[in-house]
């Protein structure tokens, strides 16, 4: 049990990715992002799916771009173009990894609405759009680390609501 009183997830499994980028697993989201415990294992599951699929749709120029240019592993370039770390962890694996898994938890945290739970004003900031557009944008800074670092001519926004309009 979890101190909510819910039930702990079962399966912190790790999530197999398309070959090229690295895989992620449902205990980095759980631990670093702080899922809520309230969501069943497939609910979470799921969401980093979703958001792994998005996320690698949106990089599709970059992984084009390190396959051309000999490498067919994201881990091969990063390792001979980008060795900079943080706390051990490669710049931009870490990108990578915040990209999914924020564009995961602003997902997951809209389900709330349809989920049995007392009422709505306490989990008022976990919904509202602010707060999934704060996760978003914060998916789409790390997209533009990627897309900076891989292809710096790409315009690419910091923001995943940017708007163009004729005047």
């Amino acid at each position: 049990m979890s101190l909510t009183g819910n039930p702990t997830l079962t399966s912190a499994s790790a999530i197999t990715n398309d070959g090229f980028w690295p895989n992620l697993s449902i205990a980095d989201l759980l631990n670093n992002y702080r899922v809520p415990a309230e969501y069943a294992d497939s609910v979470i599951s799921t969401g980093l799916v979703m958001a792994i699929v998005r996320v690698n749709d949106v990089l599709y120029p970059v992984k084009e771009a390190v396959v051309s240019m000999g490498f067919n592993v994201f881990a091969a370039y990063v390792a001979a173009h980008h060795p900079q770390a943080v706390n051990s962890v490669n710049m931009l694996e870490l990108n990578y990894h915040n990209a999914v898994h924020t564009r995961a938890k602003a997902g997951l945290l809209q389900q709330f609405n349809s989920m049995n739970r007392k009422p709505n004003a306490e989990n008022a900031a976990k919904e509202s759009e602010s707060t999934e557009q704060y996760f978003l944008d914060e998916s789409q800074l790390s997209i533009k680390a990627l897309f900076d670092a891989v292809l710096p001519d790409a315009v690419v926004f910091g923001s995943a609501n940017t708007y163009a309009s004729l005047l």
